[in-house]
């Protein structure tokens, strides 16, 4: 298993981010890293909510909400892909300091094909999705700070 963490602060209530996060069928607006995105379950919000991402070419994730705790932790879970993850736990902590918002994204992940994958994600995978949420982080505050 594979783990960084990228933080960022947010000029904004801790609400107004968790609203904006928990919105999941909608990170296409705010991640540079989604072309488009949708809900799949009947339920938009919540524990077992789910969502589909277009990443663009033929690239898409499956994910479902596995820890819903408002105003404090989200966790996305990577269901099916055609990415090289076998596994992925995408959580989002919020922490309120001074009336910003300071967002931490720690995903957790496996890569699939075994001793190559793992090979693969030290030569490529890890720099290539830490970047890609740092992204995702900047795309969030820019998003948060010019709804607010």
């Amino acid at each position: 298993m594979s783990s960084f963490a990228v933080e960022i602060t947010i000029d904004a209530p801790t609400e107004k981010v968790w609203e904006t996060l928990a919105d999941i069928g909608t990170i296409y607006r705010w991640n540079p890293g989604v072309v488009e995105s949708h809900t799949t379950s009947d339920t938009e919000k919540g524990l077992g909510a789910t969502r589909y991402c277009d990443l663009g070419g033929k690239n898409f994730l499956d994910e479902e909400v596995v820890t819903w705790k408002p105003n404090e932790q989200i966790t996305m879970r990577i269901t099916d892909t055609n990415m090289p993850f076998k596994t992925a736990d995408i959580r989002f902590y919020l922490r309120e300091e001074d009336g910003k918002t300071a967002v931490t994204c720690s995903p957790d992940y496996t890569l699939k094909y075994g001793p190559i994958g793992s090979l693969m994600g030290k030569l490529m995978v890890h720099n290539t999705y830490r970047n890609g949420m740092e992204s995702l982080l900047r795309g969030l505050k820019q998003y948060v700070e010019e709804e607010n």
